[in-house]
């Protein structure tokens, strides 16, 4: 697991986790931002095996951890590397500017998306996944099931039972859709390089 550089002061990292109680491996994508100052923001903490500290710590010194609601299973482990860094959930408006945050409304799952100005880049968890691959075959067969299988979009999990106010999100969506992002790095899946506003605008206002 090695980080993989997407522009100037951003990067990202994928790991394994079981899902469905352990039946379902899925991708999971963490994030890793450098701000103006040279702190670090991790962004959905993965395992920190030697070789990924050392990348770290040759980008920058740890400062946030931001943890997405069931993103948490490494908070801990992060938060025992890194004592000095502040765990968050959602870091409001403290970088205003550089890294802005908004909180998606009528949605359960209480996603936080970042919109990091200088890559434009927006970062989301659970609201759309990009899973194009898997080397296990239940795994695809669930993934395909669920509408979540070489396509970006929310599950039909998600799309069923996480919308709990379907005005409001719209509402949401529309506001997360006037920043001025073009790559979209997501929880799960691959990252979407270009056309992220478009893809976004497909996957839930069709």
């Amino acid at each position: 697991m090695a980080l993989v550089r997407h522009d100037t002061d951003l990067w990202s990292t994928e790991y394994e986790l079981a899902w469905q109680g352990g039946l379902v491996p899925i991708p999971v994508r963490m994030t890793v931002i450098r701000l103006r100052g040279g702190a670090l923001v991790l962004h959905s903490p993965a395992p920190l095996s030697a070789e990924l500290r050392g990348e770290l710590d040759a980008l920058g010194p740890v400062r946030f951890v931001v943890v997405p609601a069931a993103h948490g299973r490494f908070a801990a482990q992060a938060a025992r590397a890194y004592p000095t860094a502040e765990t968050l959930e959602d870091p409001g408006a403290r970088w205003a500017g550089e890294l802005d945050s908004q909180l998606v409304h009528g949605f359960r799952l209480s996603e936080v998306v970042l919109f990091h100005r200088p890559s434009r880049t927006l970062v989301i968890t659970d609201l759309c996944f990009n899973i194009q691959r898997s080397p296990y075959r239940r795994s695809r067969a669930f993934f395909r099931a669920n509408g979540m299988w070489q396509r970006f979009g929310p599950s039909r999990i998600i799309r069923a039972l996480a919308v709990s106010d379907r005005a409001a999100l719209r509402r949401s969506l529309e506001q997360l859709l006037a920043w001025d992002f073009e790559r979209i790095v997501p929880g799960h899946g691959d990252v979407v390089e270009h056309g992220g506003p478009a893809a976004l605008r497909a996957a839930w206002l069709g």
